[in-house]
């Protein structure tokens, strides 16, 4: 089974010279950004091989996104786990379908909307986006991840804490 952590961290932008508060997801001791950048990065042309990806964790001012998302009540067609540095999930995300069984909440089918070189549309129909020529990247060397449910719960209930705690 795998084991997951929210953390509230400091983003800090190099180019932009600013930073400010996300929530970064740990799974199995290994930040998301990272497991997503292993599998980007046989897709990136000319790319320092440890850049990072373009990918961050929510930003603390859309923690109720953030908390929605990982209990499964997403916006878009799948959760929302990461979003694009500028912070908006509708630039660029990793999104995933998120199930809650008796005992497990499942993470599976990992993927971005936007990256793939000739994505359409993040948002129309997947089978019609790959009539038009769409060539996703493969994520499935990411996931599927299974947490115990009761400690994916008390994860999350801890950042909410956290949150609660510093925005007092």
């Amino acid at each position: 089974m795998d084991t997951i952590k929210f953390v509230i961290q400091q983003y800090k932008d190099e180019e932009g010279r600013w930073e400010f508060p996300v929530v970064n997801i740990y799974i199995n001791g290994v930040d998301l950004v990272d497991l997503v950048a292993r599998v980007e990065r046989k897709y990136w042309r000319d790319v320092d091989a440890n850049a990072r990806s373009n990918y961050i964790g929510f930003e603390v001012s859309h923690f109720k996104q953030f908390h929605d998302e990982m209990l499964g009540k997403k916006k878009f067609r799948r959760s929302v786990l990461l979003t694009c540095t500028c912070t908006y999930a509708e630039c660029n995300c990793i999104m995933a379908n998120v199930d809650f069984a008796e005992n497990t909440v499942t993470w599976s089918d990992l993927k971005s909307p936007w990256l793939s070189g000739n994505t359409p549309s993040p948002w129309i129909d997947e089978a019609e986006a790959l009539e038009m020529g769409w060539q996703p990247h493969d994520y499935t060397g990411l996931g599927p991840f299974v947490f115990d449910r009761e400690q994916y719960l008390a994860a999350l209930e801890e950042v909410t804490h956290t949150w609660h705690t510093q925005k007092s």
